[in-house]
């Protein structure tokens, strides 16, 4: 599966997008296996329901992965 990668840093949370199209933002990963995506995205978000974000990328050709930073006193 073709995938593009879009990122956004903020010091409170980091959201990636992976996309199967290209969507005008973000990079392009290349075409990769399923094992090499599921791989990724818990890269991202190791808690994440891989077989749910998974099924999500590959129906909706779209998944937003969010992920909260710890704030320091």
């Amino acid at each position: 599966m073709t995938i593009w990668k879009y990122e956004e840093n903020k010091s409170t949370y980091r959201l990636v997008k992976l996309y199967r199209e290209e969507h005008g933002e973000g990079e392009y990963l290349g075409d990769l296996s399923d094992e090499s995506i599921k791989k990724l995205i818990l890269e991202i978000k190791p808690d994440a329901r891989i077989d749910q974000a998974f099924g999500t990328l590959e129906y909706f050709g779209m998944l937003p992965l969010l992920v909260s930073k710890k704030q320091h006193d």
